[in-house]
């Protein structure tokens, strides 16, 4: 069991290659490398927006509040490892050009930076008006706790990623 954690980690934990970005790629390419670079993204945050509305309900039973736990605990887990992705992808990419390291602090504000434009606008809709509204409105509907947060995660990914993905190839095509 523990070999299977170090290779889940380890497969999270590894950057996601990008293809060419002047080159024309087939939807089949693109929905490989948005798979490869969004869903270790995902599964982290599935466990930690679980985690976040099952922590809040320990403390009320307001859907609302609860909705909100979630979509915050998705948040922590989601841009948690898509941070420690961006430094890590940084640190290799610098090593394997021979450029010399830029200081953490640099390297950080570049990734922050970076994860600002792909997903500021797709998060700022969706954790504040469109996650908790389907984590509450499918916890309401299906009456279950968790199959509702899982449920509405999933609706409201659908919404998040129409926006964040447009922004993740404009980024790639400004390089």
């Amino acid at each position: 069991m523990r070999q299977a954690w170090q290779t889940f980690a380890a497969w999270c934990l590894t950057p996601p290659l990008t293809l060419d970005s002047t080159a024309p790629r087939s939807l089949s390419a693109k929905l490989t490398e948005w798979t490869r670079r969004y869903l270790p993204l995902e599964i982290v945050a599935t466990v930690t927006a679980m985690a976040g509305g099952i922590g809040t309900a320990a403390f009320t039973s307001n859907a609302i509040a609860i909705a909100y736990g979630g979509a915050m605990g998705e948040n922590v887990g989601y841009y948690g490892l898509a941070f420690v992705r961006e430094m890590r992808a940084h640190t290799i990419t610098a090593a394997a050009s021979g450029a010399a390291a830029e200081p953490v602090h640099v390297r950080a504000g570049r990734v922050i930076k970076n994860l600002f434009w792909e997903f500021g606008v797709a998060e700022l809709f969706d954790s504040f008006i469109s996650r908790p509204f389907w984590m509450f409105t499918a916890t309401s509907l299906i009456g279950s706790l968790e199959a509702g947060i899982v449920a509405g995660k999933i609706i409201a990914d659908v919404f998040f990623y129409a926006i964040a993905i447009v922004f993740y190839e404009a980024r790639k095509k400004a390089r």
